[in-house]
């Protein structure tokens, strides 16, 4: 199973993550809260070569002159998002939709692989990866991802510290 991380290259404005901290910081919920960077998660299961996936992440999911991807192995303790190299981040905030909620995008991912002539069965499932930095608590980041990254009904979140 692979992730890939889709994120705005340096050069350009995160603007979902500069907006995001807006709302951070204007709901009250935390003032500690430096910066946020922000990226979309794919998860893509299925028997799948390392050439196939770097094919679906370049020609497929991320737009090559203002995005830059990151595949690693999904759930491995050991895989490291891109922004250890660029965002000294201190928690990382990850939201997915729950088992047996639709998720549409990911229906669009598999017809789309398939029309890149990759035809092999395979399970896709997005989500939102959230980078933060600054002075933050596990109560802060529960309220974070509780009040502001996700609806809860539906989403399910994540939190991890980011060495």
């Amino acid at each position: 199973m692979f992730g890939i991380e889709i994120f705005t290259k340096t050069k350009y404005k995160d603007s979902r993550g500069e907006h995001v901290l807006s709302d951070i910081n204007s709901s009250g919920v935390s003032k500690g809260v430096k910066k946020v960077k922000y990226c979309s998660l794919y998860i893509v299961d299925g028997n799948l070569s390392l050439n196939e996936i770097r094919m679906i992440a370049s020609c497929l999911l991320s737009d090559n002159i203002t995005e830059g991807y990151k595949i690693t192995k999904y759930g491995s303790k050991n895989s490291k998002s891109y922004l250890n190299n660029i965002f000294v981040s201190k928690a990382m905030i990850e939201v997915v939709y729950k088992k047996g909620v639709t998720d549409t995008v990911s229906s669009s991912v598999v017809k789309a692989v398939k029309d890149l002539g990759i035809n092999k069965d395979i399970k896709v499932k997005t989500g939102h990866r959230y980078y933060l930095s600054g002075k933050l608590s596990k109560t802060i980041l529960d309220t974070i991802a509780c009040k502001l990254l996700s609806n809860t009904l539906i989403q399910e979140y994540k939190i991890k510290s980011v060495k």
